[in-house]
């Protein structure tokens, strides 16, 4: 069942709970940028529904880190994460038509 399924409140917090991006991450993340084109070819399809699907998971579950969502008109911008450090360095992921939950497996590599 996917987050935009759950009728009631207990079926939400069951979803955020569980499920691909559920998981805490390392205090040491302050910020997760979130960068991709609105329109265009389809190497963004996989941004959008990690932006549905998954990323609320993870605020939820790591309610202490900003998150910040670029919605970019230009339709030749590469799709990426961005994790930002508490100690100021920063990692970008490309992540151009790769599964939402590979995402997720990736934020949690590069945040460990």
């Amino acid at each position: 069942m996917s987050l935009r399924a759950a009728t009631s409140t207990r079926a939400i917090i069951k979803q955020l709970s569980s499920g691909p991006g559920a998981y805490k991450l390392s205090p040491k993340v302050s910020k997760i940028a979130l960068t991709f084109a609105i329109k265009g070819n389809n190497e963004s399809a996989s941004a959008r529904h990690f932006l549905q699907e998954n990323l609320p998971r993870i605020q939820y579950n790591n309610p202490n880190i900003t998150y910040e969502v670029n919605k970019v008109s230009d339709p030749s911008i590469k799709p990426t994460v961005t994790l930002h450090f508490g100690n100021g360095t920063t990692k970008t992921i490309d992540i151009p038509r790769v599964q939402s939950s590979v995402i997720c497996d990736e934020i949690f590599t590069a945040a460990s």
